[in-house]
């Protein structure tokens, strides 16, 4: 991760943007904003479009929003403000905004509520943005399309270095590219909200146009489907990824979780019937990587025959091992992988092998011959949970 530049997380972005809006996905009531259906998915299209511009945008301009910050470059969010701030400025003019639909659509926005903290308020907030930060991003979003005219006159707003939230009252929002994507902003702003304040993962789903919250209003965390995710991943790997789900969901229970600002999308299958985690799947900007679980380890004769010597190797090469698994009667290469700095945590804490099965072992998704080891190791797994 240390080595992505904004290009490429914006073209990761970009493709983790959910795709379509299902046929059969109702917006609750309390969503609605009084107007048909057809008004409200022209929205939601129109507002995952200006994403896709927004992204190819970013990317096209990385040099003038990039953030070089030395070797060790931090949380991607803390390398790459810029889309973090995008997200703050749309919430707080989505969700603020008031909706008006004649003669055309545009959002009437009052200076003083941009400043409100709303509880669900994940992003930035603008009171911590200089005003020259500011600024930029106004600048930013009118050359995507976007006009702010002021409420006391028929001219552009000011958003120069010295704005001022504070003072400036009304002003209009206008999107000169398709009025319908103010819709979709609104409801984007919503569905933000909808998320309690507790699930900080889902924090930046709005830069993802996820309208799953817009179906309850219960404030669950919104579904994150696999399928979609992995548009973000290479062919052979979207391809294997697709095809393991599809075996895994016949006896599986799925959660998905989307972390690292988008980046790093997380499902945990585990079998309805022994309650037992098989695996997950780790899909990443940089690299992707699955954890089979050892629940079989206590029978380890029968689970080593099916290893390759490709797995072995792999398994000897990639952990350091601490050397606290003398006393247990497991096969050498499998003594506590885990040692100091290592990224994987997979220490057993001397005799007890729980964690070691807890966590997995973690394998890279680039080789084909691994995965395809890897899809015979958790076959077996879900074979003895049968």
């Amino acid at each position: 991760m240390s080595q992505l530049d904004l290009a490429d997380v914006c073209n990761h972005l970009k493709a983790a943007v959910i795709p379509h809006t299902p046929d059969d996905f109702i917006i609750a009531e309390a969503f609605r904003l009084g107007l048909p259906d057809d008004e409200l998915r022209a929205g939601i299209s129109a507002f995952r479009s200006f994403l896709y511009e927004a992204y190819d945008a970013l990317a096209n301009n990385k040099d003038r929003f990039d953030v070089k910050t030395g070797e060790k470059p931090g949380t991607l969010p803390a390398r790459f403000p810029i889309i973090e701030d995008i997200g703050a400025i749309l919430f707080q003019l989505g969700y603020h905004g008031r909706l008006e639909t004649e003669p055309k659509n545009e959002l009437v926005v009052y200076g003083e509520d941009m400043l409100h903290v709303s509880k669900m308020q994940k992003y930035r907030h603008l009171n911590k943005m200089s005003k020259k930060r500011k600024s930029e991003l106004f600048d930013f979003l009118s050359e995507l399309g976007f006009y702010f005219e002021s409420g006391h006159s028929s001219e552009g707003a000011d958003f120069s270095d010295n704005i001022d939230f504070s003072k400036m009252g009304m002003f209009y929002v206008q999107y000169e590219n398709d009025d319908s994507m103010l819709t979709g902003l609104k409801l984007m702003a919503l569905a933000q909200a909808n998320i309690k304040a507790k699930y900080d993962r889902y924090s930046t789903m709005l830069m993802r146009g996820d309208f799953y919250p817009l179906a309850n209003t219960m404030q669950k965390p919104p579904i994150v489907n696999i399928v979609e995710y992995a548009n973000t991943q290479p062919p052979d790997i979207k391809k294997w990824a697709i095809g393991l789900n599809e075996l895994l969901t016949q006896s599986c229970r799925v959660t998905g979780e989307v972390r690292y600002f988008l980046c790093d999308g997380i499902f945990t299958y585990t079998s309805r019937k022994t309650k037992k985690v098989i695996c997950k799947i780790d899909l990443r900007a940089k690299k992707s990587s699955v954890t089979p679980n050892v629940n079989h380890f206590d029978n380890s004769n029968e689970i080593l025959n099916h290893f390759t010597e490709f797995m072995l190797d792999t398994m000897r090469g990639k952990h350091k091992h601490c050397g606290n698994c003398s006393k247990l009667n497991i096969p050498d290469f499998v003594k506590c992988p885990y040692g100091k700095g290592e990224p994987h945590r997979l220490s057993c804490k001397g005799e007890d092998f729980e964690l070691c099965q807890h966590y997995g072992f973690e394998f890279s998704l680039d080789n084909e011959k691994e995965r395809n080891v890897l899809r015979k190791w958790i076959e077996l797994e879900l074979a003895w949970g049968d």
